[in-house]
Parts: structure tokens; C-alpha cells; sequence
């Protein structure tokens, strides 16, 4: 028991990840959801240890996305600073993003996981309507909240950046006779630390139980017809999470990728197993400054910001999602059709809150505007959860990649902490 305690908070999310997935698939293959035993009580006793960990996160994730980032943006001290970092990590998430989506759509193409599948015998009705997409206009004011305390109450989290930066811009323009002010937000923040490090002691136990009850529902039929689909976006996210942020990390960061990977495996694991980029968000902010060297001015701005507006992983399955409906149909998608669906998608994926679900919800938005059948996202509807595991992680994982990155053009990461073993 004391070894079990000594062990790296990351491999005991995994031995509950991994102790989900057998326990899960023990119980699918007992009847699952058809067995009443299972069905009415040790499902939700399981999906009550999953749910008791998500809303502790929902608990801490708005203070903690306010707190951090005003106190980011007082520590800089320096308007244009912040302007600064503000507008390259808003031009580094535009050009991730579409570089996920481009290659979620190149994967497509080569995949084509619509062809061969009969949508007649897998087709079910989904209850989800198609949104209107809001235009530039409102897309812009819907950032002002109209009453912060409500976007406060309701997580309405690009709202609540916007009300922070607010404050933290009006605290750095006071000066002196704001200093209490300052030290409080600091250390209203730290108090935020400090929960999250309650948290994390429970996480394997959200973990095993969120992992036990997706496999006692789907068991084996994720290996059904949807299969080249989940296959593909695989694929693509893991070419996301490889090749491309390998690149960049190796290019703009100027560092050994294998360290990096090593240090953010923590915060992958639960995006994974929680799909919920919120979920990771207080694991990522602590893992960033005391691991990766990442300097907590940069990290406290864009990893809250990243968490609403950095959807790399969903934009990918954006791409999939839109091609594989047009190979459904027998509908072919020029370039031209593809390259607005990669602009389209970009922006699109800004807007998506940090909440599980919310990319097959956007996706049908996508669908209409691109004038294809939205009954395409009722063959994956059933399996998504098992797509938004390996998005999410992606979503989380860019996070971490653009914090790094835009901490070394800023020459705020400091490379003796990133590469010291022992942290």
C-alpha cells in the first residue's frame, strides 16, 4: 500500500484507467446494460464515481480559469506585453487549427472511411438538431458578457477570460494603490493550486469509474461498421500529436520532444480519459511551470484560454466528419469545398466550450452549412465518446505545445527545468 501511494500521480491515473477497461469489459460481457444487476446498481455507482470527479473539476475550473488569468495578466505588468502574447497565441491556435483540420480532411481522402458502409442498416434517429451558425458580428459580441457574474455562474468561459483580462488591465493601469488588490488575486490563484492538488488524489478513482461504464456500454462495438471511421480519426489525431507537434516543439520550442512527452503524459491521460479538456486544465497549469519550465505568466494566460479556444483534436474530426457524410451520399467535395471547410472549421473550433459532446453537437452545424446530410452523425453518435477520448487529449496536449512554444519566442522557458529528469 505505501509503494502504491509512492507512485507518480500519472501511472496511477493509468493503472485506473487500465483497471476501467478490464473491469468494463468484465461486466460487458456479464450482459452489460441488459443485465439488471449491472444495469441498476453497479452502473450507476460507477457513473456516480465518475461523476463525483467531474463535478469537483466543474467546481474548481471557472475560479481557477478566472483567478489565473487575471493574475497573468497583472504579473506581466505591461500592457503591450500582454497584447503581445495575446495576439500570437491567438494567430498560433488559427494556424493549428487548421493544420488539424487539413489533416483530418488528407486522412479522409486516403482512408475514405464512408465508403463500403450501409447507412440503411445503421442508421438511427438523432435527437439533436442542427444550430444556426451565428454570424461575425455576433460571434464577436457574444465574448462581452452582459452580466460577468452570470457568465460566471453559467462557465461561459470565453466570457470569463474577457471579464478577466478586463480586470487585470484595469489593476496593471492603478499602479501602486492596486498592490492589495494584485496580491489577493495572487493569492486567491494559489488557493485554486491548492485545491487542484486535493483533486488529483481522486482522479484514478473518476478515471476507473468514467472507463468501466463507456466499456460495459459499447464492449466490443466500437469494432462494428463505424469502425474505418474511428480508425481514421485515430490516425489523424495521433499524426497531430507525432509528427506535427514533434515539429514544432523541435522547430519553435528548440527542445528535445521526448522530455516533452514524458512530462505532459500526466494531463494526456486524464483529456483522455475524462473527454474534457477542463478536466486536464489543473493538471496541465501545474505541470507547465513545475516540469516543463514554462514560465506561470505565460502558462496561467494560455492554458485557460487554450482549454475554450484550441480545439486541434476536434477540428480533425471536423474534417472527417464532413467527408466521410459526402462519401455516405456518394456527394463529391471539391478543393475548393475543402479548403472553405478548413476556414470554416478553424473558426468554428474557437468557439467550442471545453465540455464532452460538443463536437458532435458543432459538427451538425457543419453539415448544414455545408448543404450535407446531418443524419451522418447518427452512425457515430453511439461511438463517439470513444473519437472524443483521443481529441480530447489533443485539444490538451496543443495546449501545452502553444504555451511552450510562445514561452520560447518570449524567452520566458527556462530549459534547466525542462530537461531535469527528476521533476
Amino acid at each position: 500500500m505505501k509503494k502504491l501511494k509512492e507512485l507518480p500521480s500519472y501511472v496511477k491515473i493509468f493503472i485506473g484507467l487500465f483497471l476501467g477497461i478490464i473491469f468494463g469489459y468484465i461486466l460487458n460481457i456479464m450482459g452489460g446494460t441488459n443485465n439488471l444487476i449491472i444495469n441498476n446498481y453497479l452502473l450507476p455507482f460507477l457513473q456516480f464515481l465518475g461523476d463525483f470527479f467531474i463535478r469537483l473539476i466543474k467546481m474548481i475550473v471557472v475560479p481557477l480559469v478566472f483567478f489565473s488569468i487575471m493574475d497573468a495578466a497583472i504579473s506581466l505588468k505591461d500592457i503591450n506585453k500582454l497584447k503581445s502574447i495575446g495576439i500570437k497565441t491567438i494567430l498560433w491556435f488559427l494556424c493549428t487549427s487548421g493544420i488539424a483540420c487539413a489533416i483530418g480532411l488528407v486522412w479522409a481522402n486516403i482512408i475514405n472511411p464512408g465508403l463500403g458502409v450501409n447507412l440503411s442498416d445503421t442508421q438511427v434517429e438523432l435527437s439533436k438538431t442542427a444550430a444556426e451558425l451565428p454570424g461575425i458580428y455576433e460571434i464577436f459580441l457574444n465574448l462581452i458578457p452582459n452580466n460577468p457574474f452570470e457568465s460566471l455562474t453559467n462557465g461561459e468561459m470565453m466570457q470569463v477570460i474577457v471579464f478577466a483580462l478586463f480586470m487585470g488591465f484595469s489593476i496593471i493601469t492603478l499602479g501602486e494603490k492596486a498592490e492589495p488588490i494584485a496580491n489577493l488575486v495572487s493569492i486567491a490563484s494559489e488557493a485554486m493550486f491548492k485545491i487542484i492538488n486535493i483533486i488529483v488524489g481522486i482522479i484514478p478513482i473518476g478515471v476507473f469509474g468514467l472507463m468501466s461504464v463507456a466499456i460495459a456500454k459499447f464492449g466490443m462495438a466500437i469494432f462494428g461498421p463505424v469502425l474505418k471511421f474511428i480508425i481514421t480519426d485515430y490516425i489523424a489525431c495521433l499524426t497531430m500529436l507525432g509528427p506535427v507537434y514533434y515539429i514544432l516543439l523541435r522547430t519553435v520550442g528548440g527542445v528535445n520532444p521526448k522530455m516533452f512527452y514524458k512530462k505532459a503524459f500526466e494531463p494526456w491521460m486524464v483529456a483522455f480519459s475524462t473527454c474534457t479538456s477542463s478536466a486536464a486544465l489543473p493538471i496541465s497549469m501545474e505541470v507547465a511551470p513545475k516540469k516543463l519550465g514554462i514560465s506561470s505568466e505565460v502558462s496561467n494566460f494560455i492554458l485557460p484560454f487554450g482549454a475554450t479556444a484550441n480545439m486541434n483534436g476536434t477540428c480533425i474530426y471536423f474534417g472527417i466528419i464532413v467527408l466521410f457524410a459526402a462519401q455516405l451520399y456518394g456527394m463529391e467535395l471539391t478543393i475548393t469545398q475543402q479548403i472553405f471547410l478548413v476556414i470554416q472549421a478553424t473558426f468554428l473550433s474557437v468557439g467550442c466550450a471545453a465540455t464532452p459532446q460538443i463536437g458532435l453537437i458543432i459538427s451538425i452545424t457543419l453539415l448544414t452549412q455545408m448543404g450535407l446530410p446531418v443524419e451522418a452523425t447518427a452512425l457515430v453518435a453511439g461511438v463517439y465518446r470513444i473519437v472524443d477520448q483521443i481529441h480530447t487529449s489533443a485539444n490538451s496536449t496543443g495546449d501545452l505545445v502553444a504555451s511552450l512554444c510562445i514561452a520560447k519566442i518570449n524567452g520566458e522557458f527556462d530549459k534547466e527545468v525542462y530537461y531535469n529528469e527528476n521533476l
